[in-house]
């Protein structure tokens, strides 16, 4: 499958009485099917108007936005409804969260049984006869998921989804994230600008700033390209032999041994190395999976910030 969000050579400007606005300049980009993509940058950057192009809700100044192969300014109905869209500041009505679920499943043509099925999925079990004046903010997420899911859509948008909560709140609605990446299979794109927990849902990374594409690329890729620290997941017969040898490698950083696996944090441009030392004969039998988990993200971050100025 193609990928779903193509942006080329995309301008966004928004004229004012006082000043002109570059919300975004030039930007182009694409994003993977069926990957958690994490659009970063510092507020203004032009990540909410990015999603607004997507939804068909803005219409660029200049260039062609392309999800799934069509202009979503022309085609907007028909592109929304393979969309799950919760924007960074959503209102509800005061009424009960199952009722409001469905109507928004009326809307979609979605059944009452697609209703309970996600209510379930987002952990919403408990509330539904709640009014949405009476929910937490991080329950208030919740429906806010809860709503962008109905329908089943192809592509989730979340903008800023953890923003304003707690810290035991964002825990829960990125591992809630997390449980949607394994379970539906869907792109899900997250604009957001907090970085430390984001790093254990993303694997694709797209950067913007002042309106401009900065980097983009798999998390893998870039953590390589920019020298900063990854963490490697080893399911081996026999952890405590491979973590003893490769504790005296310079470029390890840390091993955590668990039940038949290590986690090993390295820094990503020796990736190879890595790789070398568990063909060795004495390690390589044992080894039954090797994959990349993570990246410190917020080093990335650093990075790529300091590469726009």
């Amino acid at each position: 499958m193609s990928e779903p969000v193509v942006f080329e050579n995309v301008t966004k400007i928004f004229w004012g009485s006082k000043r002109v606005v570059r919300a975004l300049d030039n930007a182009s980009f694409k994003i993977p099917s069926k990957t958690v993509a994490g659009l970063l940058g510092p507020n203004g950057s032009g990540k909410t108007t990015s999603f607004k192009l997507v939804m068909g809700f803005l219409k660029p100044s200049s260039g062609k936005v392309s999800v799934f192969g069509v202009d979503p300014w022309v085609r907007g109905e028909s592109v929304r409804r393979r969309i799950g869209y919760l924007p960074e500041k959503p209102v509800y009505p005061d009424v009960p969260v199952y009722r409001y679920l469905r109507y928004v499943a009326k809307v979609r043509n979605a059944s009452e049984e697609d209703v309970s099925r996600i209510v379930r999925l987002v952990g919403l079990s408990g509330y539904v006869w709640m009014n949405t004046r009476g929910l937490s903010r991080g329950y208030l997420q919740r429906l806010g998921l809860a709503q962008a899911l109905i329908g089943d859509p192809e592509l989730l948008l979340l903008d800023e989804p953890t923003a304003n909560l707690d810290p035991l709140s964002r825990r829960e609605i990125l591992e809630l994230i997390k449980d949607l990446k394994k379970e539906l299979g869907i792109t899900i794109v997250i604009a957001t600008h907090i970085l430390p927990e984001l790093q254990e849902v993303v694997d694709y990374l797209l950067y913007i700033n002042r309106g401009r594409v900065v980097e983009s690329g798999m998390l893998e890729e870039l953590a390589t390209r920019y020298y900063v620290d990854a963490y490697y997941y080893i399911e081996v017969e026999e952890p405590r032999k491979l973590a003893s040898r490769l504790v005296v490698e310079d470029y390890v950083r840390g091993v955590e041994i668990r039940d038949k696996s290590l986690v090993v944090r390295i820094n990503a441009a020796f990736k190879e190395e890595l790789l070398r030392v568990l063909s060795l004969p004495e390690y390589s039998i044992g080894i039954r999976r090797v994959e990349m988990l993570t990246s410190e993200l917020g080093e990335l971050y650093e990075k790529l910030s300091g590469s726009s100025r």
